[in-house]
C-alpha cells in the first residue's frame, strides 16, 4: 500500500510541475504545434518524393495515354452526334 502512495505522489508531483503559467503553456503548445506542422510537411514531402521516384521507374504513361485518348475520342464522337 505504501508503494502505491509513493507512486501517486510521483504522478502528482509531475502534474504539478507540468502545469506552469498560462504564458509558458501557450509557448510550449505553440512550439509543439509548429514542430508538428514542420514534421508533417517534411514527412509528406519525403513520401511524395519516394513515390514519385517509383512511379517514374514504372512505364505506365503509355497505358494512361491510351486510356485518355479513348476518353477524348468517345467525348468527341458524342459531341458530333448531338
Amino acid at each position: 500500500m505504501d508503494e502505491n502512495k509513493q507512486q501517486g505522489k510521483i504522478v502528482e508531483k509531475y502534474y504539478i510541475e507540468v502545469s506552469a503559467s498560462a504564458k509558458k503553456r501557450f509557448l510550449i503548445g505553440l512550439a509543439g504545434g509548429i514542430g508538428w506542422g514542420i514534421g508533417l510537411t517534411v514527412g509528406t514531402a519525403a513520401i511524395i518524393y519516394v513515390v514519385g521516384i517509383f512511379v517514374s521507374k514504372i512505364d505506365f504513361v503509355p497505358v494512361f495515354g491510351k486510356f485518355a485518348a479513348e476518353v477524348i475520342k468517345s467525348a468527341q464522337s458524342n459531341l458530333t452526334t448531338r
